[in-house]
């Protein structure tokens, strides 16, 4: 069932298990960004400062060819791209990090299905189970401290909680930029199609800020510079190992270390930083969720 044959070497594992603490140190810091900063203020500095990290990535890995036909999909990229972010900030301020996200293990589950209808790529019976994990796991996640396991009980719990409809909104869209990401790396290498995605995203931001607000727009609040700071650290860091892994190893198992360690550390970096509880429900959960991402992903 599983296809990880000899792919697995230590360096691998290494990498792949550093992009995914990258990513997860950078959940963190999105959410310490303090609300004063607007989260299309906060995206305009975050993406600008990752540019440098991906530019330096294009310019070692020697491959930096895009051709035009780059435009179209490149450009859905980044409407789905923008979208997700400025939804995950809004998600991630309002509501506890280790209760949004775990959501994102719908990601790689809904990616199965949207992949069938766009590219003919259909889930196996494999993923199909684990689908049914991952949504299992969220049930648990989602179940109250008092009134019991009533499926509407759990669902009302879910939909009180007010970073749920933007997270859900987040999961739409990065589970569709898979499959586009995948007809964009047909025109541009991966580090071209990178640093595009991050230029049209920083500039559509300033456009946006400068016209809704002019120059004044552009402040950043002095407290949120050391956080934003470190997500462009995080996530660019995160980023680098994410296509260094990519060259080692194949690109499910890269996304089981991310999803998975990104589980287990929003429970840790929510409990230690934010004092969110830990509780049963939400321990069974993230344990059920981790049982059926190596199925979707690897299935």
């Amino acid at each position: 069932m599983f296809t990880l044959g000899l792919t697995l070497s230590l360096s691998a594992v290494a990498c792949s298990i550093a992009c995914a603490v990258a990513y997860s140190s950078s959940d963190y810091f999105r959410k310490a960004v303090p609300v004063a900063a607007s989260p299309m203020l906060a995206l305009f500095y975050g993406f600008g400062l990752e540019a440098p990290v991906l530019a330096l990535w294009a310019a070692i890995s020697g491959d930096a060819h895009i051709s035009p036909e780059y435009v179209l999909p490149g450009l859905a990229d980044a409407v789905i791209g923008l979208g997700a972010n400025i939804l995950f900030l809004t998600a991630v301020r309002r509501s506890p990090l280790s209760l949004m996200i775990p959501l994102l293990a719908l990601v790689p589950a809904l990616t199965a299905v949207i992949s069938g209808v766009m590219l003919g790529e259909w889930p196996t019976l494999s993923q199909a189970a684990g689908i049914l994990f991952v949504v299992a796991g969220l049930f648990l996640l989602y179940i109250p401290t008092t009134g019991g396991f009533h499926p509407l009980t759990v669902w009302r719990s879910f939909a009180r909680e007010p970073g749920s409809l933007p997270m859900t909104g987040v999961i739409v869209l990065w589970s569709l930029s898979p499959p586009v990401d995948k007809i964009c790396l047909d025109y541009a290498s991966v580090g071209m199609h990178g640093l595009a995605q991050l230029i049209i995203l920083w500039s559509a931001c300033g456009i946006w800020l400068l016209a809704t607000g002019g120059a004044k727009a552009l402040v950043l609040p002095r407290a949120a510079v050391r956080p934003l700071l470190g997500v462009a650290a995080t996530a660019g860091l995160a980023y680098g190992l994410q296509l260094a892994a990519y060259q080692m190893t194949l690109v499910a198992v890269v996304e089981l270390f991310k999803r998975t360690i990104g589980l287990v550390g929003a429970l840790i970096l929510g409990r230690a930083y934010f004092q969110e509880a830990v509780t049963g429900p939400k321990l069974a959960g993230i344990a059920v969720m981790a049982i059926g991402l190596p199925l979707v992903l690897l299935g």
